[in-house]
């Protein structure tokens, strides 16, 4: 039921060659400063979303969502194409600041999504790099985050955070967000990541 309220299949076909719908100007639009993406895969063929919050370009808590589902799915697509069901998210907090943030319910909002409508897609959360007002946010959120989803989230910080990314999914995992062109991205067959 969600996903036809939502508009889940028109999200999809919004940027798919001569398939492009009304909602193409709203995830070009999300999409222009590629704070959200799916670049690589993990060492066992699972995509890699990664999203980068100090690249956050709109306030739109409704866009902002259809923006994380249309990449969302194009994750799960490119994780199919390799036989695997889930998905690793990367969150980079790399240049990060306050002035980025997303309103606390828009962050509700994507938990929200990612929990009851794609559950057990996500393999992995890696947390890269989390600022000191992360931990703030962290206690805000934590509460509305489901038990069996928080022992998927990884903090990774520091050199051993570098070596279980390295571990997990391989080197250079975020130097991925500094090569990315929107326009490039979104004109790509939908199961294919990045680069």
């Amino acid at each position: 039921a969600w996903r036809k309220e939502f508009g889940v299949e028109t999200i999809v076909y919004s940027c798919s060659g001569n398939a492009r719908n009304g909602m193409t100007a709203i995830i070009e639009k999300e999409n222009e400063t590629c704070k959200i993406f799916v670049k690589g895969y993990d060492k066992e063929g699972r995509a890699l979303l990664h999203m980068v919050p100090a690249r956050e370009n709109t306030q739109d808590a409704v866009n902002n969502m259809r923006h994380l589902t249309w990449n969302l799915e194009k994750a799960i697509a490119c994780s199919a194409k390799n036989g695997r069901s889930k998905v690793c998210i990367v969150i980079d907090y790399d240049q990060f600041a306050l002035r980025h943030s997303p309103p606390l319910s828009t962050s509700r909002y994507t938990l929200d999504i990612l929990q009851k409508h794609y559950p057990e897609r996500m393999h992995k959360a890696y947390i890269c790099n989390p600022p000191f007002v992360f931990r703030t946010f962290w206690t805000l959120v934590k509460p509305f985050i489901d038990p069996n989803t928080k022992e998927k989230i990884v903090f990774c910080h520091g050199k051993k955070g570098q070596e279980h990314l390295e571990q997990d999914i391989g080197p250079n995992v975020l130097d991925a967000k500094n090569s990315v062109d929107s326009k490039e991205y979104l004109s790509l067959p939908f199961d294919k990541t990045y680069g």
